[in-house]
């Protein structure tokens, strides 16, 4: 079975820096159990920013080290990419209640990510890991109408931080 572990910009950002705790937590999880976290191209250009007072870049020290990468781009001219895309954006401005052009697309790209490994058989089983409920909730609500129901898992990025930090997994 082949397994795919996908990170939004959320789970970065609770991280925080290098030094903190929390993202060494993370560091070790991936370490441990061999895994690196993919990150959609949209997730990737939304952690780094040109600021100059930034001097270190989380993700990319995370790239840096190997337990972290970022994916090859969608590839939206196979139908459930695109289908599943605009499925999730519609999740999420349903639940948010606001247009689905407003939506992140960022976040949308995570399930598109899962749906391209996952109907080209790279992937069998996919782990979602984000701080909007939303977007993991309908992540897994449209993969799951695109049969994929089985083979994903929103992990709440939040809560999975707050398990390593207190050592429960």
């Amino acid at each position: 079975m082949s397994r795919l572990h996908i990170a939004d910009t959320g789970l970065f950002v609770a991280m925080g820096q290098p030094s903190n705790s929390r993202y060494q937590a993370v560091r070790r999880f991936a370490r441990r159990n061999d895994i690196a976290f993919i990150l959609p191209e949209r997730v990737y250009e939304e952690l780094t920013v040109n600021e100059p007072s930034i001097e270190e870049v989380p993700v990319d020290t995370a790239i840096d080290e190997g337990w972290a990468t970022i994916a090859a781009s969608l590839e939206f001219a196979e139908p459930v990419v695109s289908r599943v895309m605009d499925g999730v954006q519609r999740y999420i401005a349903n639940a948010d209640d606001r247009p689905a052009d407003e939506v992140e697309r960022a976040d949308a790209a995570l399930a598109a990510l899962a749906a391209q490994h996952l109907s080209t058989g790279t992937a069998t089983d996919v782990h979602i890991y984000t701080t909007d409920i939303a977007a993991g909730e309908g992540a897994e609500t449209v993969l799951a109408s695109e049969g994929y129901g089985d083979s994903v898992t929103f992990v709440n990025g939040f809560r999975f931080i707050e398990e390593l930090i207190s050592g429960n997994s």
